[in-house]
């Protein structure tokens, strides 16, 4: 059953990958619009979760205003996808067309200082389009977790070697992505998404749930700067829909005098949460609310929501 569903992903990625290359950004918008509300309408599950995931962190949305929130997230899910598969063919002039900057500059200082820079960014916006736009003005390698079908994976690696996104695996040590740093590149790390049971529990919107704390680790052994930076998307999204790449003044973390380095790590991460919900507030139709961010066990443990794993 398992790879009778691998190969279907794997035959749809190609037919839909096919047609998108070819196509346009418009293209890539419409019919990923479509794909995210055909997903929305048909998966009950993660559909319940993106509404209950918005009510829990905006407790005024009534369940109609927040289906309509989570049916847009899906939408601009789809969108994200759609416009991944399509830039493997895009010329480097078609993406700079398609984005903008804003505050790039924090980069740049970063980079003159020579100790690389740390990128934090979401399941937000255009993310994929981001981090091509990045990575055509500087060295970018981002940490990545594997899916589950192997021959899916195949084609995204090629798509980001095709753009010069290297990836390191989340699984590999923490050495592999301190090197980047140390080379004075840009490492990019996506830490919006629930970490394991045992990671740092931590309030996010108000509700204690599971954060790594890799990124704040990083950044203090390699004095690269926390730099949050988010692919915002252009309203009306189908008739604009390009991206605005948002790059906020960095967090450069030091340890402070009579401060451990667990209080410095704590500062790190809840920096990098804050900044997550700042935009998230702005745009709360642009984050991933499909996946669990807090679960019942950890809503449950209030007490312990300034501990760090």
């Amino acid at each position: 059953m398992e790879l009778t569903r691998n190969a279907a992903e794997l035959r749809l990625i190609q037919v839909l990958g096919a047609a998108l290359e070819r196509g346009s950004w418009s293209l890539c918008r419409h019919t990923g619009a479509w794909m995210g509300l055909v997903f929305y309408k048909a998966a009950r599950r993660r559909r319940e979760i993106a509404i209950d995931n918005l009510r829990l962190a905006f407790p005024h949305l009534s369940v109609s205003a927040a289906s309509q929130i989570a049916r847009r997230s899906a939408q601009n899910f789809g969108m994200s996808f759609c416009e991944f598969l399509h830039l493997r063919t895009a010329s480097a002039e078609e993406i700079k067309a398609y984005s903008d900057w804003s505050g790039v500059e924090y980069i740049q200082q970063a980079l003159q200082r020579g100790h690389g820079a740390l990128v934090t960014t979401a399941h937000f916006g255009s993310w994929e389009v981001m981090g091509t736009r990045i990575a055509q003005e500087f060295p970018l390698t981002v940490v990545v977790r594997l899916t589950s079908n192997m021959a899916l994976q195949e084609h995204i690696k090629r798509v980001r070697k095709t753009v010069n996104i290297k990836m390191i695996l989340k699984q590999e040590s923490a050495r592999a992505s301190l090197n980047v740093l140390r080379n004075n590149e840009v490492l990019g790390i996506f830490p919006d998404q629930y970490a394991t049971a045992n990671a740092a529990l931590l309030p996010m919107f108000g509700h204690p749930t599971r954060f790594v704390t890799s990124p704040a680790r990083l950044a203090l052994s390699s004095q690269a700067p926390i730099i949050p930076t988010f692919g915002v998307r252009r309203k009306p999204w189908l008739a604009d829909g390009r991206v605005l790449i948002n790059v906020l003044p960095g967090l450069y973390l030091q340890r402070q005098p009579q401060q451990s380095r667990e209080e410095t790590v704590l500062e790190g991460t809840q920096f990098i949460i804050k900044e997550t919900e700042n935009i998230v507030r702005q745009h709360p139709d642009q984050w991933l609310w499909l996946h669990r961010r807090w679960r019942s066990q950890d809503l449950t443990a209030q007490n312990g929501t300034d501990s760090i794993a």
